[in-house]
This record gives C-alpha cells, structure tokens and sequence, in this order.
C-alpha cells in the first residue's frame, strides 16, 4: 500500500512541476514577448495619432487667426489714406534706424555733436542713422568724423 502511495506522490509531484515549468516556459516563449511588445506598439501608436491630431488643431486654429489677421490687413491696406500714405512712402529713400536716443544715455547727455558723432561711430551706425538722429546733413557727419580722426 505504502508503494501505491509513494508513486501516487511522485505523480502529484511531477504533475506540479510539469505546470510550473510549463507556465515559465510560455512566459518566456517568443509568441508571448510578440504578443506583449505588440500591445505596448500599439498603445504607442494610439498616443502618437492623439499628439498629432493635437498639433494639427492647434496648427488649424492659428491657421484661422493668420486668415483672419491677413483679410484685416488687406482692408486696412484698401484705405485711401492708407494707400496715399504708402506711395508718398516709396518716392521718399529709406534710411533705417533702429536707434533710440533714450537708450544709449551717454549719447543723449553729450553736449557736443562731436562727441556724439564719435560715440555713434564707434558703435557702427552709418553715417546716414547718425546724420538722422543728430538732424544734420550727410557732409557735416563727414566733417565731424574727418575731426575725429584727426
């Protein structure tokens, strides 16, 4: 009886290792790491299509406000004063100047053109943003300058 027992154990006891080591075995097996890298691809791809979708709305709303912003410009353009105003603008030559006198203290506390003149120079304007923000003509600019470096 005892060795109808025993093997009876011994039976119990392979078939608890059988689906032990049968469960490890599956976890590890490829098709399951498919099937689990699969699922994390595809919830990947779900949050991407979301983040893309995001971004094209946004990219349409501000498209929108530019269309807006644009069909505004046109009709302030299409004033007559505003029209007037623009072809005075382009007979007249252009000098840029992207100078504040405020800004640069030193300048606006000079007292002589010429120091003024050196100083601007010596940042590197032109001559023709000097002669602007001084309210003098081109020629004295240059006379002031050939001062300077003498």
């Amino acid at each position: 009886m005892s060795l109808v027992y025993t093997i009876i154990i011994n039976i119990i006891i392979i078939f608890i290792v059988f689906v032990v080591l049968n469960n490890k075995i599956n976890k590890k097996s490829t098709s399951t790491l498919l099937e689990k890298y699969a699922g994390e691809v595809e919830n990947l791809i779900i949050e991407l299509n979301r983040a893309v979708e995001d971004v094209l709305n946004l990219s349409e709303e501000r498209m929108d406000e530019l269309k807006k912003l644009i069909k505004k410009a046109e009709r302030i353009l299409n004033k007559p004063a505003v029209k007037k105003s623009l072809a005075l603008k382009r007979h007249e030559p252009e000098i840029p100047v992207d100078i504040d006198i405020k800004k640069n203290a030193d300048i606006s506390e000079s007292t002589h053109l010429l120091e003024k003149t050196k100083h601007l120079l010596s940042m590197g304007h032109s001559k023709e943003e000097i002669a602007k923000l001084l309210r003098l003509k081109r020629a004295e600019v240059d006379f002031l300058e050939s001062l300077n470096k003498g």
